[in-house]
């Protein structure tokens, strides 16, 4: 079919007959066809042997990490059981020069069928506190020997002292001597205390298998798994043997492990694919997937041997054979990979069974994708082969014909392939050409305007800049020249009013000497004349003399405290109407300061006498340095200082407990620092960058110019070669500081 289409492709190239379109056609076909075969086997050998080296690593790095996880549980057991046969040694050696007796019967009763517990024999077991107390059993017909007794009570207070703390890793903790003795902290569980009186625990595996008959190394061993009769969960039991300094064999201790979760996570939590299962040397099954039934019928006994499964035995036998430091093994006969790490403590084969044919589908896929690529790739090149030659052919006459109409609606954006050697080509580049003139001419007319337009614009821009500079100036010498006024006025009225209120505070103090005296005469003149006239005793008496006397030196007193406030408000009017001054001066600072707070008094108090509003009264609080006299415009810094603080009073009108803090200080030999700061609203963080600009302002209309602090940055930075920062945070406050030079004249000069 595809050798037909490519034909019925071919034969639309031309009308005639063309072997070689044909044959091109054919060629390409075939050659990319054997390339995307060829690439495809390459990479599927290349793929499988990439994959099988990624899956060797990971299952390595998987079965080492199941086994150290699945290991932990029995390190931790045999841990704990070092610790209690060390602390069993210590209790026994500490007990060799006592008697043991009085202690022994305090914590054991003889029961009546011959065998000696840790309870009365008439007490219920449901009542022994098995969560703070092991159970203790002792056969019948053991002799009660002070060794026998030492060694009775130092496992009851070795399993008290130290297995409550284990009781939530491991079932039990357990201990047992070869004179069938047995010692046991189960909680829920008192074990010994439900016993029959001839359990013989010396015949039990998780016993004998610590004697030296069988543990001949001494080290701790574990018993086969085993489903326990008490709880019904899968079990392995730890025993690690004790001797005494003599080496003799005195006792095991052991824990009781339950297997459920391990069993449960061997079998369900696998890797995509694969089976785990879990087996010791001997061959005997602890966890198998498809075994589970089979391994409880068999009680934890049912062998790879006696099981007989092929396939399980040749896995048993890879497993036998491997070295130590392998982790994987090839098994070629099931075409499978075995994963195999060993689980310390019980010394336990985890294997993971991984089928090659988990590779085979996983490399099956990309080499589809591989194949399928290519075959795509082959469809396209003789689509493209295809368009090439009908290219060559059909198209130039067509392009030339579309490309004149295109000219003819004003597009000369048309480019005809001039490379053809025969007269189509020569025609495409005389063609070439002429657009070429014309889009020449266009676009020089074109480049003609946009200039025009470019200076046009620029020239525009320009007056609006200077009509915004001139804008600006005009409004900054229309408030300078107002400041200006507000100087002229102020020290005319202050010179006005000076002149009346000294003379009135000068006379008050004759006034009130004056009164004293007439005071006096008064009282002298009513001492020694006994006899008043009727009608000069009832004036006294209307009058109230006496109140008067009283009174009229409190009156007079705060007249003069009223018109030493005229004049203080006087002086203050008169230093900042040096606002006009355009020289130089040395300047006290904080006189401008106190100067123009002494203004502003009527706005710091309770009530605003500007617009009738009450408000808590805004503390100020001065931290005044010790500065020297600044040589600056002292008219302008009084308007910087106006400026500033007014914006800091308006800024307080919501907080509860307004406070305008003023400091300054001396930065270094040449500057000084004055920082006016309050805890108002705050300046938003998104307009911090524009309040210096002319005419911004955040204020209601009528309520700002927007002027304030553009005059002020240009008072502090333009007219003194200072600095002004603005560093606030919204709902904490603002803080404003002014840096200038103490000699301004001389940085000038």
């Amino acid at each position: 079919m595809l050798r037909k289409w490519i034909h019925q492709v071919s034969d639309t190239v031309t009308s005639q007959q063309s072997s070689l379109a044909r044959v091109t056609l054919m060629q390409m076909t075939s050659c990319i066809a054997a390339v995307v075969l060829l690439s495809c086997t390459v990479s599927y050998f290349h793929l499988m042997e990439v994959l099988q080296t990624r899956v060797r690593l990971e299952l390595g790095k998987y079965v080492a990490e199941r086994g150290q996880r699945e290991s932990q549980i029995f390190q931790l057991a045999e841990s704990n059981q070092a610790l209690t046969k060390e602390a069993f040694l210590s209790n026994l050696q500490a007990q060799a020069d006592r008697d043991p007796q009085a202690e022994f019967d305090r914590l054991f009763y003889t029961w009546s069928d011959g065998t000696v517990r840790n309870a009365p024999q008439n007490q219920p077991t449901k009542t022994f506190d098995t969560l703070k107390h092991p159970t203790v059993f002792i056969g019948k017909g053991v002799k009660l020997t002070p060794d026998v007794k030492r060694r009775a009570i130092a496992m009851y207070e070795v399993l008290s002292a130290y297995a409550p703390a284990w009781r939530n890793q491991f079932v039990d903790t357990c201990m047992a001597a070869p004179d069938n003795i047995n010692a046991c902290y189960w909680v829920n569980v008192p074990l010994n205390l439900d016993i029959p009186a001839e359990t013989n625990i010396t015949t039990q595996e998780s016993f004998y298998i610590g004697d030296k008959a069988h543990n001949p190394t001494r080290k701790p061993v574990w018993t086969g798994a085993y489903l326990d009769s008490i709880s019904g969960y899968w079990m392995v039991s730890l025993t690690i043997p004790i001797d005494n300094s003599q080496g003799n064999y005195i006792a095991n201790g052991g824990h009781n492990i339950k297997l459920n979760k391990l069993i449960d996570r061997t079998v369900n939590n696998y890797l995509r694919g694969t089976q785990n299962m879990m087996f010791r040397e001997d061959g005997r099954l602890i966890a198998h997937p498809d075994l589970l039934e089979e391994i409880k019928a068999g009680k934890g006994e049912l062998t790879i041997q006696k099981f007989g499964d092929p396939h399980l035995q040749r896995v048993y036998e890879y497993v036998k054979a491997m070295t130590p430091d392998q982790k994987v093994i090839d098994n070629p006969v099931d075409r499978e990979f075995i994963a195999v790490n060993r689980i310390k403590g019980p010394d336990w084969y985890f294997v993971t069974i991984y089928p090659k044919s988990l590779l085979i589908a996983e490399a099956s896929k990309t080499i589809q994708v591989i194949f399928l690529t290519g075959f795509l790739t082959l469809i396209v090149e003789i689509i493209s082969i295809w368009l090439v030659l009908k290219s060559k052919l059909l198209r130039p006459l067509k392009q030339l014909t579309a490309a004149t109409h295109k000219i003819a609606n004003g597009n000369f954006e048309v480019c005809l392939n001039v490379k053809r050697p025969d007269e189509i080509g020569q025609l495409a580049g005389s063609f070439n050409h002429m657009v070429q003139q014309l889009q020449y001419s266009f676009r020089l007319l074109e480049r003609t305007n946009e200039e025009l337009e470019i200076r046009v614009k620029a020239r525009t821009n320009e007056l609006s800049r200077a009509l915004a500079h001139l804008k600006n100036t005009q409004t900054q010498l229309v408030q300078t020249e107002k400041m200006s006024s507000l100087g002229q006025l102020v020290a005319g009225i202050a010179h006005e009013i000076n002149n009346p209120i000294n003379f009135i505070h000068g006379n008050l103090g004759h006034v009130n000497n004056y009164t004293k005296d007439m005071l006096v005469a008064i009282k002298l003149y009513q001492k020694y004349s006994a006899h008043l006239a009727n009608e000069i005793q009832e004036s006294v008496e209307d009058l109230d003399l006496d109140f008067i006397a009283n009174d009229l030196p409190r009156l007079l007193s705060s007249m003069k405290q009223g018109t030493t406030r005229v004049r203080e408000i006087v002086l203050g009017l008169r230093n900042f109407s040096r606002l006009g001054e355009s020289d130089f001066k040395p300047v006290n600072l904080h006189e401008g300061i106190d100067n123009t707070l002494l203004i502003l008094d009527h706005r710091l108090k309770t009530t605003d006498a500007d617009n009738n509003t009450k408000h808590p009264a805004i503390q100020v609080q001065k931290q005044y340095g010790d500065l020297p006299l600044v040589v600056c415009y002292a008219g302008l810094m009084n308007q910087v200082f106006m400026n500033l603080l007014i914006n800091a009073i308006d800024a307080l009108e919501k907080t509860p407990e307004p406070t305008i803090i003023i400091r300054t200080e001396r930065l270094d030999r040449e500057r000084v620092k004055i920082a006016i700061a309050d805890n108002g609203v705050g300046i938003p963080k998104d307009i911090q960058a524009r309040i210096f600009d002319p005419f911004f302002t955040t204020k209601p209309v009528g309520k700002g110019t927007g002027l304030g602090l553009a005059i002020c940055y240009q008072v502090v930075v333009d007219g003194h070669g200072g600095k002004l920062f603005c560093d606030s945070t919204p709902g904490v406050g603002t803080e404003f500081a002014i840096e200038i030079p103490i000699d301004l004249a001389n940085m000038v000069t």
